[in-house]
This record gives C-alpha cells, structure tokens and sequence, in this order.
C-alpha cells in the first residue's frame, strides 16, 4: 500500500467516526457554540492525525546480521541504481496529477468568490458603521455578510421590521467571525474534496452559524423572527462561503428556535475527548514496520574480552578503521554482545575457526570481485534491471543481500537480510548475485577460507539519485561509460 494511498483511508476512517459522533451526540442540540468548534476542527484533525506517528515501545529482539565482512561496501558504499527514464506517465501519476488539478480549480473558485465580493464592494454603496460597513448594491438578490461587510439589497429596507432582524442576523455573523470558519472549511474541503465527510461537516457547520445568529437576533420575539424566515425561504442563496439570512433547510431553522434544553449536555460533549485521544493513539500508532534493534552493548577491555571461550562465542565481527584500530564485537550465545577497541585476535582463536572451516567475518586478506571494485560496479550496472513492477508502484529503497564467497571463490548461500521492500526488488537482486563469475577467496593464516559479505544496493527513482551520493559510491558512472567506449 502505497504512504498516499494509506493517509487517504485514514483521513477517511477520522473523519467517518468523527462525524458519525456528531451525528449521532450533538446534531439538532442546542450547545451551538460547541458544536461550532468542533465541526472546524474535525476536518483539520482528520487532515492531520494520519500525519501523526507516536513512539511504540517494541520487544527487543536480534537485529539482522548485517555486519558480516563488508569493509570496502557496508559503510555507505552502496549502488544506486536509478530507474530507467520513461516518457510515459503511469496511472498513479495521472492519479496525483489529477487530484492536484482538481485541488487548484476548487481553491481557484475560492479566489474567484473573494473577487467576486471586492467588485460589489467597489461598485456598490459603503456605508462605514463601525462595528460593520454597510453595502448597498443592487446585484445583490439577498442580504448576506462576510468579513466586516454586510451586503444589502436595494429592494428591502433596512428600517422595517423584518429588515431589521435580518440586519441583526447578518450583524451576529460579523461579531462571531463565521466567515474565518468558512473559509478555512472551504480550503479544507478544497484539499480533501475527495472525502463526502468534508462536505457533510461544511454544511453543517454553516447551519450551525445560522442558528447562532438566528438565537441571538430572535432574542424574545421567535414566533415573528420565524415568521420572517418563512416569508423570506424562496429568495436565492449567495456564495457558499458567505453567511446569507436566506440559508435552508428553514424547518430545521424554525425547529432549532423552538428547541427545549437538551438531556445530558455535559456528557454528549465530553464524549468527544476519549473518541479524539482513541484516534489519536489508534491512527498514530500505525506506523511503518521499523527494523528491529539489537539488544545493549556491553563495552569491555580488550584482555576482558579475550577472556571469553571460544565455545560461547555465537558471531565475530572485527572492523579496522581509518587509523588502522580495530573493534571488536563479540555476540555470545547467551545473546549477550561485548566490544572492545583496539582488539588483536588471538592466533589460537584463528587456527581453531580454520581448523572448523567456519565462515568468517573478518580475515587478514579479504575476497575480491575479479578485476576489483570497479569490475563489480560494472557488473551491477550492467545486469540488475529496475523491475517494472516497482516502477509501477514507486517502490524504492536499500536491499541487503548476504552471501558467502566460499574458500573456492564460488558464490553461496544468497539471502535477503533486513526488511523487505517488494515490487521485484529482492528477486533481482537474489538473481544478480546468484550468477556472479566467482570471487578471489579470502586468506586467514595463509588458508584460504570462507567469507560471509553483505551486499546493500539501492534502488531510487530520482533523477538526480546519484549527485547526491557520489561521496559514498565506489564509482562514478562516468568513470564506467569511458570504459565501456574503450
């Protein structure tokens, strides 16, 4: 499942239970105020919650045996392989091309509005009554506010009664701010306009910004306030991001003014707190399969750690720096792990291991690629091919292949160590290291022995994967194409 795939069905799980709450607990009750915040901020959450990744406590476990004898490639040297160029556009591509399109139309429309509104506050008559501006135009069909403005018709007077409710209505829309809520709404909407819950929670929070105003401008008088929303319900509506006296559905308008005080208000609003904390913890907990650590290390002296018998020792790693020190880590079968620096090998462990044709980790003369690193990189170039599935699919990433180049040279025993990616990766690169020409083996005390070695190569479909990496590539592609013209 791909990241964008995986935060569009979470975002759709939030905001399912989210609704499905206010439905269900605080729809048709009279807290409005409440019910106000919470239709704003259960979009943003649902937006981004599924962004969220909590820290999960995970039992420790062995790590992958990933240090095997890889001096001259583990540390950092890894082969990029980019994807080939295509001049095709996959289906997910079409896909995010597509949603983005329809992300930048719907924010675009947003803008269109908000020009819309600047011309009939150029064109039309301004009337400056702090806390309001009062415009008068006549291509308004009905009143409505946004921001500071109210916007009138030149067909009804503000001096009559029902003008005057409604001018108290629109005068509750631009004390609360309701246009900030609807045009964070409106964006929200715009980004997830894929999600029906999105638009759900839209047009529930602007009834709910009605029957504020309508609460408050009603004061004592509901039955004609009513009676002024009854014979104002034909008139048309304004933008939908503005807040108009004329909003349907008027039942449920009427309704809320004639409402009786809710049963168990303080409890259907609490409720809201454990189902958030639920989610929060559910969705955030989701994370990606993450690579398991190792137990602690345990530093110790050398001398100590020449002191454990050889019958206990599970796995030897020896790495020699820069500064030519080497460190030494030992893994018991106890599952314990010691280190120490500056560690010289006793001969007799050496002789012991040769004598058992084991499979070393670290030896005096490593295994070679013939012809040397160079030789490898061309190999690699030359016969691993990005799997078209996981072109398809966007997959990329490092894959670790662990082998054993035998005391004869010949390749063996070829795994993938560490977690998987998929789309193809793994068997390609199983398929390329099983059909390497063999090695120069590996020398201990003269003896030609066996060596396990891990492999990382990466795979990354950006253009410019390898100008970012050319500190830590053992070649340069450039290097390799002059070889190739020769």
């Amino acid at each position: 499942m791909t990241p964008v795939i995986s935060y569009l069905l979470k975002m759709f799980l939030c905001s399912a239970i989210l609704y499905g709450y206010y439905y269900a607990a605080l729809r048709n009750n009279r807290f409005h105020q409440w019910n106000r915040y919470y239709l704003l901020l259960a979009p943003l959450l649902s937006l981004a919650l599924p962004l969220l990744q909590l820290p999960v406590p995970q039992a420790t476990a062995e790590a992958p045996a990933l240090t095997a004898y890889t001096r001259q490639i583990i540390t950092l040297r890894e082969f990029i392989l980019p994807a080939p160029q295509s001049g095709t556009v996959s289906y997910p591509q079409a896909a995010y091309l597509g949603y983005g399109l329809v992300v930048l139309l719907l924010l675009a429309r947003i803008g269109y509005g908000c020009w819309k509104i600047r011309l009939l506050i150029k064109t039309g008559s301004v009337q400056h009554l702090p806390p309001y501006r009062f415009v008068e135009s006549r291509q308004v069909q009905a009143p409505f506010s946004f921001f500071r403005y109210i916007f009138w018709s030149k067909d009804l007077n503000p001096d009559s009664r029902d003008g005057r409710q409604i001018l108290q209505h629109e005068l509750v829309h631009v004390k609360e701010q309701h246009s900030i809520d609807k045009l964070v709404l409106e964006t929200a909407c715009a980004i997830g306009w894929i999600n029906p819950f999105f638009h759900l929670f839209r047009r529930e929070l602007a009834l709910v910004h009605e029957f504020i105003a309508d609460r408050q401008a009603a004061a004592d008088s509901v039955a004609d306030y009513a009676q002024t929303i009854l014979q104002a319900s034909l008139q048309s509506r304004q933008l939908s991001f503005t807040n108009d006296f004329f909003h349907p559905p008027v039942k449920r308008r009427i309704q809320m003014l004639l409402h009786q005080k809710s049963n168990y208000t303080i409890m259907k609003r609490l409720i809201a707190f454990p189902i958030v904390a639920a989610l929060i913890i559910f969705i955030g907990c989701q994370q990606q399969p993450q690579t398991e650590v190792g137990p602690g290390i345990i530093d110790v002296s050398p001398e100590e750690l020449a002191k454990i018998d050889t019958k206990d020792i599970a796995h030897i790693d020896l790495v020699t720096g820069d500064d030519q020190k080497t460190t030494a880590t030992i893994r018991t079968k106890d599952g314990k792990t010691y280190r120490a620096k500056n560690f010289t090998l006793k001969d007799q462990v050496k002789k012991d291991a040769i004598s058992r044709n084991e499979v070393f980790t670290f030896v005096e003369e490593p295994p070679a690629f013939p012809g040397g690193e160079q030789e490898l990189a061309r190999y690699l170039s030359k016969n691993i091919r990005y799997p078209k599935a996981a072109q398809e699919k966007n997959i990329s990433g490092t894959v670790f292949v662990q082998f054993v180049v035998d005391a004869d040279g010949t390749v063996r025993d070829a795994k993938i160590v560490g977690q998987h990616k998929g789309g193809g990766l793994e068997e390609e690169s199983l398929r390329v290291v099983e059909s390497m020409p063999k090695w120069v083996p590996g020398r201990q005390q003269g003896h030609k022995v066996a060596v396990k070695f891990n492999l990382p190569i990466r795979y990354t479909l950006e253009n410019k994967g390898l100008s970012l990496l050319n500190p830590f590539l053992l070649f340069k592609q450039k290097d390799i194409k002059q070889k190739d013209k020769c």
